[in-house]
């Protein structure tokens, strides 16, 4: 297990740091949401101020300013289900790529471990944080809710919106893992799973804004899981969830697959 504790010494660092950034900027909304709640409330009438196109993006043309649930939904859109989704798109796309960029691939593979092993570690690696890290948000988020809500809120609705952004970390790490392994340059791959994200992204608010488009919003994962949607009363895609799981167990195989045949160049 030489390989699995190199990766998970070496990303412990960047795993706290955005663990941490993410939490904090959580915190931060859910300490102030009390003095935003209610029709009255500071939120609420700044949202009424707003064009219906910019609420569009972000699904909120009808929300419940004294649920805290809703209010998640609004900005964790942005936080959870977009920017702490760079972390673990960035640490995918770099785990397989990384050795053969810096031309220490060989080295590493030279070791008595096979290929396929190489494999199985970095993967158990990217696994291991992606559940560390997605179970440090849900877990501090549902304290935060509990701590600021002003009402009660649906535990069932909470525990979809959780699955939802879960559900979307995992397909990214799936297209990480998968730069990873076809592309020989780092920035390559990171590069081209960013613009993965950011066009899924896009294609989510394009659904929003734009009502002949809404069916864009079922080829993306953004869209499929959209925490807006829930909060209207939409059921949780347990389908589409299933199937994304058998995406990242696929993308393994694939990697063991593809790598056991990939020439290495030093």
């Amino acid at each position: 297990m030489q390989v699995f504790k190199w990766e998970m010494k070496r990303n412990f660092k960047s795993f706290v740091i955005w663990s941490a950034f993410i939490i904090a900027i959580q915190f931060m909304y859910s300490a102030l949401f009390p003095s935003f709640a209610g029709e009255g409330g500071l939120f609420s009438s700044k949202m009424q101020l707003l064009p219906k196109a910019f609420l569009k993006i972000f699904g909120v043309e009808k929300i419940d300013f004294s649920d805290i649930l809703h209010f998640f939904a609004m900005q964790g859109q942005i936080w959870i289900f977009l920017f702490a989704t760079f972390y673990l798109t960035k640490l995918s796309s770099s785990m397989f790529v990384k050795e053969e960029h810096d031309k220490t691939a060989e080295f590493v593979l030279s070791r008595p471990i096979s290929r396929k092993k190489y494999v199985l570690e970095k993967f158990l690696s990217v696994s291991l944080y992606l559940i560390f890290y997605d179970s440090a948000i849900t877990f501090s988020l549902l304290g935060m809710f509990n701590k600021y809500k002003v009402k009660p809120f649906d535990l069932s609705l909470f525990w979809q919106i959780a699955f939802s952004f879960w559900a979307v970390h995992i397909f990214m790490t799936a297209v990480g893992i998968a730069f990873s392994l076809i592309t020989r340059k780092r920035n390559i791959a990171d590069t081209g799973s960013l613009f993965v994200l950011g066009f899924f992204y896009v294609l989510s608010l394009i659904s929003r804004v734009y009502e002949k488009y809404e069916y864009i919003k079922n080829f993306t994962p953004f869209g499929i899981f959209d925490p807006a949607m829930l909060i209207k009363g939409k059921n949780f895609n347990v389908t589409a969830f299933v199937v994304i799981i058998l995406i990242y167990i696929t993308t393994l195989f694939f990697g063991v697959y593809y790598y056991e045949r990939k020439d290495i160049y030093s």
